[in-house]
């Protein structure tokens, strides 16, 4: 029997296979981890947004409080869509002007009492104070961070007006009150005599953009993304709600005075200036050093009270 022929060495191992790409498989699972990732994204975005934009609170009873400066009545007011807006006024010397009062998000007009007892004595003006709508014990439930608000504005505008008839007034708005004066501004017309805008942000984009800092990169870009992108579908008026432009309603001849606190970074002072450059040949811009937001009143309350008090004393002389 003949011998077997010799296998060769080379032939005594198979071939490696080749390398395969990803499997379908695996290119499934990836996508399929990324739309869960993109739609809890978008979830969360959407839920923040939304709680953003509903009461923060039950709505609460706010009962007018004992102050130094006189008896303080409770009012409802009528907004033009049919919402009521909880109020208190105090009556003030005759030929006083009368400030009108708007808080900051989250609060309700008790927050404004402080402000008040700063000014009050040194005018003797008549005061009103409101809750904006989806605050405290006025009604509704959903807040576009001011702009709906105006017409809770024009409301106490023209109950000051039947009130007092022929006396100045005054919109005295901080943060949120005064976007919401801001808004109110082209409609109120030459009803108000003067406006007072303490922490004003310049448009809601912004604004989104100034909260998201707190977040660490990428997140911070990341939640604003979504957020902007649930805006479209909760605020479909985003681009109305903007007070650097809604500033314009404001007619030439009625004075601006723009608040910002220098370490404000929720309402940088970079926003103010963009707000104040619209109404340049009539307004205003005063800058409190070390002041964050909503806090000028306190850091100073000495140059807050001088700053309001000779623009308004300033204002009515003017207008006279």
């Amino acid at each position: 029997m003949e011998d077997a022929e010799p296998i060769p060495s080379h032939a005594a191992t198979p071939a490696s296979p080749p390398r395969r790409r990803p499997t379908y498989r695996r290119v499934r699972r990836g996508l399929v981890a990324f739309a869960v990732l993109l739609a809890a994204w978008m979830a969360i975005s959407f839920c923040v947004a939304s709680r953003l934009t509903r009461r923060m609170q039950p709505a609460i009873p706010e009962t007018a409080p004992e102050v130094a400066w006189g008896p303080m009545e409770q009012h409802r007011l009528l907004a033009s869509d049919g919402l009521r807006i909880g109020a208190w006024y105090a009556e003030g010397r005759a030929e006083a002007p009368a400030l009108l009062f708007l808080h900051g998000s989250g609060a309700s007009r008790a927050q404004c009492l402080g402000r008040a007892a700063l000014l009050r004595p040194e005018i003797g003006c008549a005061l009103m104070f409101i809750t904006l709508r989806a605050h405290g014990d006025s009604d509704g439930d959903y807040d576009d961070i001011g702009y709906g608000a105006r017409r809770d504005v024009v409301a106490a505008v023209d109950f000051l007006g039947a009130r007092r008839p022929g006396r100045p007034i005054f919109v005295v708005g901080a943060s949120l009150g005064s976007a919401a004066a801001t808004f109110a501004a082209a409609e109120l017309g030459e009803k108000v005599d003067g406006y007072v805008l303490e922490s004003p942000y310049r448009d809601l984009k912004t604004a989104v953009w100034n909260r998201t800092q707190v977040l660490p990169a990428p997140l911070d870009r990341a939640a604003y993304l979504g957020l902007r992108l649930a805006a479209f579908v909760l605020l479909p008026h985003l681009d109305a709600i903007s007070p650097v432009r809604a500033i314009a309603g404001v007619p030439d001849d009625v004075p601006v005075l723009i608040l910002a606190g220098g370490s404000d970074d929720l309402a940088t002072v970079a926003e103010a200036e963009a707000i104040h450059e619209r109404v340049r040949t009539h307004g205003r811009l005063e800058v409190f050093p070390g002041a964050r937001h909503n806090e000028l009143a306190v850091v100073d309350p000495d140059r807050y009270t001088r700053t309001i008090v000779a623009f308004v004393a300033g204002a009515c002389r003017d207008r006279r």
